[in-house]
């Protein structure tokens, strides 16, 4: 028989830099997990399994996940699965522990992602080397330079200015000034932003996430078996995964994402959504670079092509506009690896369960889009669409 997933708790800790951070890897992913199991109102004797994040070598590590779980305080029984794809980790955690509900080999699964940039004495080195090793690092290239590829083709395309980019950056500062558990809770001008540190034209410092260090654990359980929890289920209503080639040169097009706006298609297909401007209540994208947001919103059919910034600058996205989205600051504000890549469909099944922090709880979500992306290129997507499943109908 089929078997439908849902998110039956989720839970998020405070963040802040791995250097003012005061607590451990350990504790802070003990803090977001026993928040979700509190959240879904269940004990860990009702779980048959974890899935945890772990990329090496960003976390001076290798397969720590196996020894983190050990110490969450949960059992010494629970199987562990140890999920590896780089950028995208956090975002295909979900993903794995749905289809083990869904196969029906399991009834309830933790998904844990944690702080992954405490264990890295030079986190930016670390970064750079996932550059490929047969053009780009010969050429001296590392993180920024290539977010700015899609940065500079977008703006030679539709006329983007430094402006521009600085209302993304303010609209999200401005959304996490309001999340109690943002790292940059603090708002900035267009004029900051524009004139910040130069990192790799057209991006400035202000323009690109931070380094933070939090934690974020989601409960996927058997959408049909609830009974013994007392929140409201997020039913996983569709989702998916979807790769570029890893070099540059095999992109078609820097100007346009054109891989996410094809998984958009297929993801969209399998929930029935055919207006997504207007199905959906609230968005959570994971764009740490601020020119990725309105190519993102433009790919997920939420606007025109070169309408993205436009989009952002009415007001649209902010709370109390038609399309709320990264409510949450989203990872320009706070991105602690793994754990950042599973805060937006953390964010988005609070959204839809009445759950999310109160300043940023958007009133009667129904459907919610969550989206994470991942490799040198950002050549990697995953979606998912959660909807609310009230009581009577699980």
């Amino acid at each position: 028989m089929p078997y439908r997933a849902a998110v039956v708790g989720a839970g998020i800790t405070d963040a802040t830099s791995p250097r003012k951070q005061q607590l451990s890897a350990v504790e802070l992913c003990q803090q977001a997990t026993w928040a979700a199991l509190d959240h879904a109102g269940t004990t860990p004797d009702t779980l048959d399994g974890v899935v945890v994040g772990n990329i090496d070598g960003f976390e001076g590590t290798v397969l720590g996940a196996r020894n983190l779980t050990r110490a969450l305080g949960l059992g010494a029984d629970l199987p562990v699965t140890i999920i590896n794809t780089g950028g995208t980790t956090g975002g295909n955690l979900m993903q794995v522990a749905a289809r083990m509900v869904r196969s029906g080999s399991h009834a309830r699964v933790l998904c844990l992602g944690g702080p992954t940039f405490f264990g890295v004495r030079d986190l930016q080195s670390a970064i750079n080397t996932n550059s490929p090793m047969i053009i780009e690092q010969p050429l001296g290239m590392g993180a920024y330079h290539m977010g700015a590829f899609a940065a500079n083709a977008y703006r030679q395309r539709y006329g983007l200015t430094p402006e521009d980019l600085a209302a993304v950056v303010v609209a999200d500062h401005e959304k996490a000034s309001r999340n109690p558990h943002a790292h940059l809770r603090y708002t900035v001008t267009e004029d900051e932003v524009v004139n910040g540190r130069p990192l790799s034209s057209p991006l400035t410092q202000p323009m690109v996430c931070p380094v933070s260090a939090a934690a974020v654990a989601m409960i996927v359980a058997d959408a049909d078996d609830v009974d013994d929890l007392r929140s409201t289920p997020a039913l996983i209503r569709a989702m998916g995964m979807s790769s570029d080639p890893y070099l540059g040169g095999g992109k078609g097009d820097f100007a346009e994402m054109q891989n996410l706006a094809t998984l958009a298609r297929r993801v969209y297909a399998l929930a029935d959504v055919r207006d997504p401007a207007a199905e959906f209540d609230v968005v959570e994208i994971f764009a740490p670079y601020a020119h990725m947001q309105p190519m993102q919103l433009e790919a997920l059919q939420l606007a025109p092509p070169g309408g993205g910034v436009e989009l952002i600058r009415s007001g649209a996205t902010s709370a109390g506009g038609s399309l709320p989205t990264n409510l949450s600051g989203g990872p320009k504000c706070t991105n602690a690896g793994v754990a950042g890549e599973l805060a937006p469909y953390a964010y988005a099944a609070l959204q839809v369960m009445g759950a999310a922090p109160e300043p940023i709880q958007v009133p009667g979500a129904r459907r919610a889009l969550a989206h994470g992306t991942g490799g040198t290129f950002f050549q990697f997507e995953n979606l998912a669409i959660f909807e609310a499943l009230p009581r009577s109908d699980a």
